[in-house]
């Protein structure tokens, strides 16, 4: 085995296909930590001119004279191989110590153990303690199966949805009926869904400031998300927008109304014939109650292309495409306003159907917290994700490789990473 800097293009082909591979492990990736002040390297082990372990490899200053290194998603590697593992760990210790490396992080895109949808352990399911182990036998400190967020900490719970061997019907069959309902209701009004520019991002950027207002987070800034698709690009980096196209719901509201009417007149006309039939009377029941209804959409309709004109703004989302094997849903806002018309739901089955047409085996809704009782402050936004059909996945978390034992037991104290 050779411990070895590789070129850009070897690690770039090498883990495009690797099966822990992840966008944060792309060369794209590295762009966004260089245009934020990181250096980087690729670095790797060849065997017989094989490439059998990769990592992209980041570093910033801390504590003026050190350096913090990350291998953010963790390396490229089977972790089962303790041999391969503890060369390949040696090698990128040694590396770091002799650039003033004061420790590592790595936060593997590997599941700790099989999960359902409802977040409950797979009875025989796969599980991955020993490689926890693995990394702690070589000296990695572990931060722990932690539930929840962090700002230093890549999300640790994900929900997935497979996609692989499905199609479009499958899937939609498969969610649950509220979800179904609630796409239905979508493609029925005449929400459009279409993809923002680069451009165009500040209108992401005003519905994400809406929506964290509204629940209280702190949003990134504008420059995050331009610097995502920057340098992501635009083919790889996909921002759905969902509006209501108040023309065409207007017309569709009509022609809701007329068929209830001409329903009604069908009723009535039956009646003439037969005045004491309960089931006619309980149908003329039901019309008139739908009557009211389609009546109190036109009229809403009406009211709101007066004040907004034909596009009424719902939703949006970004995502990111990067990585042919899975489709990432990073984050999304939404106008309070205007929820009932589900602009979210018309963006994640556009996405979903998009996923399918471009070949991706993995629609990843991303990050939750791992806590799935009702009194969670993401249980909301879970049940959202979980109504879509899939499973939960739980990462294996972070390891801490101390460089400078020394100087990172005072610095820990100070900062407390584990």
């Amino acid at each position: 085995m050779q411990f070895c800097e590789l070129n850009e293009q070897e690690y770039t082909a090498f883990a495009k296909h690797h099966q822990y591979g992840s966008f944060m492990q792309s060369k794209e990736a590295y762009d966004i930590k260089a245009e934020g002040g990181w250096e980087g390297a690729y670095l790797g082990v060849k065997e017989k001119d094989e490439i059998i372990a990769a990592t992209l490899l980041v570093s910033m200053p801390v504590m003026k004279k050190f350096r913090y290194f990350y291998a953010q998603r963790g390396f490229l590697l089977d972790y089962k191989n303790k041999e391969l593992l503890k060369y390949f760990l040696g090698n990128i210790k040694d590396y770091c110590h002799a650039r003033k490396g004061l420790y590592l992080r790595i936060d593997p895109y590997v599941c700790l153990q099989e999960r359902d949808i409802n977040g409950d352990l797979v009875e025989g399911g796969f599980d991955n303690h020993d490689i926890v182990q693995n990394l702690i036998d070589m000296g990695c400190h572990y931060c722990g199966e932690t539930k929840g967020f962090r700002d230093d900490q890549q999300v640790r719970w994900m929900f997935v949805l497979d996609l692989e061997g499905k199609d479009a019907d499958t899937i939609l069959k498969e969610m649950d009926q509220q979800t179904r309902w609630s796409i239905n209701k979508t493609v029925k009004m005449g929400i459009d869904v279409r993809f923002l520019s680069y451009d165009e991002l500040p209108i992401f950027k005003k519905m994400m400031d809406h929506t964290s207002e509204r629940r209280g987070f702190k949003d990134r800034e504008l420059e995050f998300y331009q610097r995502q698709m920057r340098c992501y690009g635009e083919e790889n980096v996909k921002v759905p927008y969902a509006v209501l196209d108040l023309d065409k719901y207007e017309a569709n509201m009509q022609a809701d109304l007329d068929n209830q009417l001409k329903e009604k007149a069908e009723v009535e006309e039956m009646l003439v014939k037969q005045p004491n039939s309960k089931k006619f009377n309980k149908r003329l029941k039901v019309v008139d109650e739908a009557i009211e209804i389609a009546q109190r959409r036109l009229k809403e309709a009406q009211e709101l292309k007066a004040k907004e004109g034909n596009e009424l703004p719902l939703a949006t989302a970004f995502f990111i495409t990067l990585n042919g094997n899975e489709m990432i849903y990073l984050s999304s806002g939404a106008y309070d306003e205007y929820m009932r018309f589900n602009g979210p739901y018309a963006i994640q089955w556009t996405m979903i159907q998009y996923a399918l047409n471009h070949g991706f085996k993995r629609y990843n809704f991303y990050g939750t917290s791992g806590d799935f009782n009702k009194e969670a402050d993401d249980y909301g936004v879970y049940l959202f994700k979980k109504g879509f059909g899939g499973h939960v996945e739980e990462l294996v978390g972070d390891f801490i490789l101390p460089i400078d034992a020394m100087m990172f037991a005072i610095y820990n104290r100070l900062k407390k990473i584990v």
